[in-house]
């Protein structure tokens, strides 16, 4: 019998444990040779089953958002220092960028490699650190493009609302975000110049009171799977648009403060804090990707673990169209 997205559920007994000893894993990658997620000592590291971490690259405050290019190198947002930095594949780590026309680029969160030169760098907020983000009325996130090292960074979308996980549609054709504090997935047409078209909602306006989504992926499917940092949840949005809660554990109390403070703008890190789970497998989501046999395994990174959580999904949910 099929499984359909609407119908397609976790327990907690479902989402199982990989990896061990990481510290602060916010975001994860997965590729052939294997995966990885971000480090709290300083860059990122590639995780193991069965053993302790392999930690790459050092230096970095606060290792968050990263991807891979097809060198090798990865391309990482130093969400505490506002730098985004290259951990070569032995390991040095260099500094790609830190300001344009000498001014600070703010809290980046994600850097999202594009071909061998372009970067898709996401910035939360131009304060540093982003937490003042929560009471500011302002929009203040934007998207720079990167286009190697000899082209001017520029600003290709801004008046974001603290803007997360950035990706590109597998099909290259469009660009699309998180805005956290909007509580919303959204889109930008990619133009053959580089340049971005208008912003366009991705699914409901709102993934639901005090849902704040942090991190999205595709499946083979091109369903976006978006993990809900405030509710310790997953949804996917499909391709008609509809969102499904696939896990949550929220604590309802907590949920309903944050949605308060984000109306109000009086948000602070202990609003954040209060939304973890106890004792639940997944403690304030932040990332997730597929990977292993026909990219049915997903694992997902978060903040308030020491390992990655991972879950499988039906074969029919995995299935190219």
């Amino acid at each position: 019998m099929s499984t359909s997205l609407a119908e397609f559920k976790l327990t907690a007994a479902d989402l199982v444990p990989y990896g061990r000893e990481l510290q602060r894993p916010e975001c994860v990658w997965v590729d052939r040779e294997g995966v990885w997620a971000s480090d709290a000592r300083g860059g990122v590291c590639r995780v193991h089953a069965d053993r302790a971490p392999d930690v790459l690259g050092t230096g970095i405050a606060d290792p968050n958002g990263f991807s891979r290019r097809p060198d090798g190198t990865f391309v990482v947002a130093g969400l505490s220092d506002g730098r985004l930095y290259e951990i070569a594949p032995d390991g040095r780590t260099s500094v790609l960028l830190q300001s344009i026309d000498g001014v600070p680029l703010g809290a980046v969160n994600y850097a999202c490699s594009d071909g061998p030169r372009r970067i898709w760098l996401s910035v939360m907020t131009r304060h540093l650190p982003w937490v003042p983000a929560l009471k500011s009325p302002g929009r203040d996130g934007y998207i720079l493009r990167i286009d190697g090292a000899d082209a001017r960074p520029e600003i290709v979308a801004d008046g974001l609302d603290l803007t997360n996980e950035v990706k590109v549609s597998p099909d290259g054709r469009h660009l699309y975000a998180v805005e956290t504090l909007g509580g919303r997935i959204v889109r930008f047409p990619i133009r053959p110049d580089g340049s971005l078209g208008a912003k366009q909602c991705v699914g409901p306006d709102s993934l639901g009171r005090g849902a704040l989504p942090d991190g999205i992926t595709f499946d083979a499917a091109g369903n976006i799977w978006v993990t809900v940092i405030t509710q310790n949840a997953i949804q996917v949005i499909d391709r008609d648009g509809a969102a499904h809660v696939v896990y949550a554990d929220p604590n309802a109390a907590a949920v309903e403060a944050i949605a308060r403070a984000v109306e109000e703008r009086t948000g602070t890190l202990d609003h954040l804090l209060a939304c973890m789970a106890v004792d639940g497998p997944l403690r304030l989501p932040t990332s997730i990707a597929f990977g292993g046999p026909e990219k049915r395994t997903a694992f997902v990174g978060s903040v308030g673990l020491t390992h990655l959580a991972s879950f499988r999904i039906p074969a029919e949910l995995a299935a190219p169209r």
